[in-house]
């Protein structure tokens, strides 16, 4: 009987058989490796691909009723840097880890960031990535400033802007 490498064992004469331990190991790769090949065979063919699978781990929802052009991969990295850069912004010393959660929605008739008591909302008419990181700054602020913090500053504002007088008014009063 002839002796031939498992592999060509299994492709050649179903006959020829080697029973060593290195033999079995190959067909149990092999058989992984077809295992593997078929699963991804049935995801795409079902309409998956990784994408599908990298949108789902976004740290944001999206809907996108009218099939807009946009990039999930570019929206996540304007995402984490907008969170990133307001952090240091605002406390650069000890940058708090910001992670605000909203929906982003495509194809609205405005630009606008939408804030009920339960849900924050990006409305962008189409994709587009400087009003996208406008948005998300301003999301991104409202989780570091809370509403009374913005009250106060607000507030403070207004104060100081009375509290300042200018040159010329100060002439006209002597």
């Amino acid at each position: 009987m002839e002796h031939r490498d498992s592999a060509e064992a299994m492709d050649g004469d179903a006959s020829v058989f080697h029973c060593g331990r290195p033999t079995l190991l190959r067909q149990r790769k092999r058989h992984f490796q077809k295992a593997i090949s078929y699963a991804f065979l049935m995801l795409f063919t079902a309409g998956l691909s990784p994408s599908v699978f990298a949108q789902e781990s976004s740290p944001f929802q999206v809907s996108n009723p009218k099939h807009k052009k946009w990039s999930s991969e570019e929206a996540d990295k304007i995402y984490y840097s907008a969170c990133e850069l307001l952090a240091r912004t605002v406390r650069p010393e000890k940058p708090p880890r910001l992670h605000p959660r909203f929906l982003l929605i495509l194809g609205t008739n405005n630009n606008e960031v939408v804030r009920t008591d339960s849900a924050v909302e990006i409305h962008l008419k189409s994709w587009d990535v400087d009003r996208f990181a406008e948005a998300m700054v301003m999301v991104a602020a409202r989780e570091v400033l809370q509403r009374d913090d913005l009250t106060k500053i607000a507030r403070q504002s207004v104060s100081f802007a009375q509290s300042t007088v200018s040159v010329d008014h100060l002439r006209e009063n002597q």
